[in-house]
């Protein structure tokens, strides 16, 4: 099994796309206290102990269950949302990594080692396709029928059929890529570059780079705002909360967060977003007008984020 970098185990946020006006809170996983917590604009309201290393969190569409990956030791949590216990896991060896719920429950996990993207059936079957090089990230365009692997190792982004199951494009990207995601209307990709310091702008129809857009440091987490109109990087070195115009693709703010800033979400589509910190232990709430924020601590070494409107004021 092909170790993972300590500083690349985790950056990427998975936020789904939520209703203007919409409130929800966020799961956020510290990977070094193994812990999964619910976070709302006012702090952490529930917390769960998980398995070791935990890395990605997904949310089902319906918002009642979430699978949270181990690539260390080859399995998928499962998580009753309802009841915040757990409910069940997959032990499917390699190094399960990026995840990705589509609407009839299957689940679909990046291989780090294996090259490969998985799509689990909800009965347990499986199928497999070979992608680029260590698969960080998987992102889905559900009206479309189709999903994207980020292929750290590869520099690119692979298109995958869904009904298919089969790749259809590949597009290059700068070095390094680690997260990212979907325009609102599903015809681009932004992706964080880390090793080159910026954010690539994919055509998805064409599969080809249209922009790249530099950053000071080490982008990471990448998010989009449909309602407001931004695209935001977490810069991880310089610790802040990076937005570009959606449409222009201008420079809007830069907000300073916590330390290493990673995994990015929307908690209020076009007021709040939230960012996990890995390196103060916390994440921070950020007003997208005034790009002001404030933080909660949180266990230790939060680094991935799912949001979803269906967990709105759940609390215990």
């Amino acid at each position: 099994m092909t170790a993972l970098p300590r500083r690349l185990l985790l950056v990427l946020a998975a936020g789904l796309a939520l209703p203007a006006g919409a409130l929800a809170q966020a799961l956020v996983v510290s990977q070094g206290a193994a812990r999964l917590s619910q976070v709302g604009p006012a702090g952490a309201t529930r917390a769960m102990a998980l398995d070791a290393a935990p890395a990605a969190v997904a949310i089902t569409a319906d918002g009642r269950r979430a699978a949270i990956s181990h690539p260390d030791i080859g399995r998928i949590s499962l998580v009753a949302l309802d009841s915040f216990l757990p409910a069940g896991q997959m032990d499917i060896g390699d190094q399960p990594f990026g995840l990705a719920f589509l609407p009839d429950d299957s689940l679909l996990v990046t291989d780090w080692s294996g090259n490969r993207l998985s799509r689990v059936a909800p009965d347990g079957g499986q199928r497999h396709l070979a992608v680029g090089r260590a698969p960080s990230a998987v992102l889905v365009d559900a009206a479309r029928g189709l999903a994207y692997t980020i292929d750290r190792e590869s520099d690119r982004l692979t298109r995958i059929d869904l009904d298919a199951f089969a790749v259809t494009g590949v597009a290059a990207l700068g070095q390094a890529p680690f997260a990212g995601a979907l325009s609102p209307d599903g015809r681009r990709a932004f992706v964080a570059n880390v090793r080159s310091g910026d954010l690539s702008v994919i055509d998805l129809e064409r599969m080809t780079e249209t922009a790249r857009l530099p950053l000071t440091g080490m982008p990471y987490g990448v998010a989009v705002d449909g309602a407001a109109r931004l695209v935001l990087v977490t810069d991880q070195e310089a610790g802040t909360l990076v937005a570009f115009d959606l449409d222009d693709l201008h420079h809007r703010w830069t907000a300073r967060v916590g330390d290493y800033s990673e995994g990015v979400g929307i908690i209020a589509p076009g007021r709040t977003a939230i960012v996990a910190n890995w390196g103060s232990d916390s994440v921070s709430l950020v007003d997208l007008v005034t790009a002001r924020s404030r933080a909660f601590d949180l266990p230790e070494g939060p680094r991935m984020i799912a949001t979803h409107p269906a967990l709105e004021g759940a609390t215990r």
